[in-house]
């Protein structure tokens, strides 16, 4: 019994919005109908018996004088004689109101009848098909206001406030991840004014320096021309570098408003444009390079600027740090494209593991500069926007270990 009612609670809460409120409509006017008929049956029975009380028996041919002019009701007692039954000027005082109540309900019952079950119909829909789910809505809606999306929106059934809910649920899901994303750029560009304000310092400092020992000494003539001109060209070093630290910056800045264009690539032209690259870059430092593509479609759903990119990028940094070799494995799944380099130099420090893809990372630098700057920040910006990841991490054998994700 149990199963049955939860099988016609599921049925019912499947069904669209339109069938329910007819069925429900169709139940209330059917038992507004046979309640209608048994109340209207059973009062005008009780008028009947009431009218009998005051009934006054005649014969079939009675012409009696004062019974002419008069008001007359007759009911058939049996084939022959007929009963006279008085007008309600003629009733007691009790039964003529009873009269007029039984007259009252012959005329309004049905009315009254089929308006309570109508209603009671309308009050069965909102209760099984509207109050859930209005109350999920308006409590949802009251927590995006107030900046809350760590929720979730669940209605079960099929109907069209089911659906309904599971297109606020799409909506808070999107909210929520365009809030995250906010927060994020958020942070980067705190991290990103932050790296400015530090690297800008030192040439800023040292300028700041010079300048103040030419404007203190020029004028006594105790500078030599050659000592004037040395403090210039290293003043003009600093200048080229807070020169060059301002294209960088506009180049961070330009990652914010990048958007990805996912297109349909062919993966044979693809995979040899980078096993040109790769080959163009390794053959000036002399590095063996192997590329391995492990890629069964045909076509590949992605940015091809933005996974070019990443891949000079990333192919760029283990040229500079590899010794002997580098090895390059493409993958490709049902919804990832995937690229790992690996190179056999000194890898990863554990400081470098942790913040080497952050704006303007200083390294542990102890074989030549480590150009983390921008160039690790711009890999991982990418590969989040084209909804992937960058991981860093060092190989078993030793040397250093990247690997870009991309959706498709």
């Amino acid at each position: 019994m149990g199963k049955i009612k939860d099988r016609v609670k599921s049925w019912y809460r499947s069904i669209p919005l339109w069938l329910a409120i007819f069925l429900l409509a169709s139940a209330a006017l059917l038992l507004a109908s046979f309640a209608s008929n048994k109340l209207i049956f059973a009062v005008h029975q009780a008028e009947i018996q009431l009218q009998i009380q005051y009934a006054v028996p005649m014969e079939l041919e009675d012409t009696r004088e004062e019974n002419q002019g008069r008001e007359r009701y007759y009911y058939i007692v049996d084939g022959v004689h007929l009963q006279e039954v008085l007008g309600p000027d003629r009733f007691s005082a009790g039964d003529r109101r009873l009269y007029g109540f039984y007259q009252f309900l012959l005329r309004y019952a049905s009315l009254f009848i089929y308006t309570l079950t109508l209603l009671g119909a309308a009050l069965l829909f909102y209760h099984t098909k509207l109050k859930k789910p209005l109350a999920l809505l308006l409590g949802a809606s009251k927590k995006i206001a107030e900046g809350d999306f760590d929720f979730s929106l669940e209605y079960s059934g099929h109907d069209e406030m089911a659906r309904l809910c599971g297109a606020f649920e799409t909506m808070r899901s999107a909210l929520d991840e365009n809030n995250l994303r906010l927060h994020r750029m958020i942070r980067e560009r705190k991290q990103l004014n932050d790296a400015y304000t530090h690297d800008l310092r030192t040439p800023l400092a040292v300028l700041k320096g010079y300048a103040g020992i030419l404007r203190r000494f020029l004028p006594t003539g105790q500078f030599s021309r050659e000592k004037v001109a040395a403090t210039v060209d290293t003043m003009s070093t600093h200048i080229d570098r807070l020169v060059q630290f301002v294209d960088s910056m506009n180049t961070a800045q330009r990652l914010a408003d990048l958007s990805v264009r996912r297109q349909p690539v062919e993966t044979g032209d693809f995979v040899g444009a980078m096993r040109e690259t790769a080959a163009f870059l390794c053959e000036k430092r002399g590095l063996a390079c192997t590329l391995e593509p492990r890629i069964g479609a045909q076509t590949l759903n992605i940015d091809p600027s933005a996974v070019t990119q990443v891949y000079e990028n990333l192919l760029s940094n283990a040229v500079r740090f590899a010794r002997e070799r580098i090895l390059v494995e493409l993958e490709a799944g049902e919804k990832v494209f995937s690229l790992r380099i690996t190179d056999d130099g000194r890898g990863f420090s554990p400081k470098e593991l942790s913040g080497a893809d952050r704006p303007y990372f200083s390294g542990e630098q102890t074989e030549g500069p480590y150009h983390f700057g921008l160039g690790l920040y711009i890999c991982h910006t990418l590969c989040e926007k084209h909804g992937g990841s960058l991981t860093l991490a060092n190989a078993p054998g030793g040397g250093a270990c990247v690997t870009a994700v991309f959706s498709l």
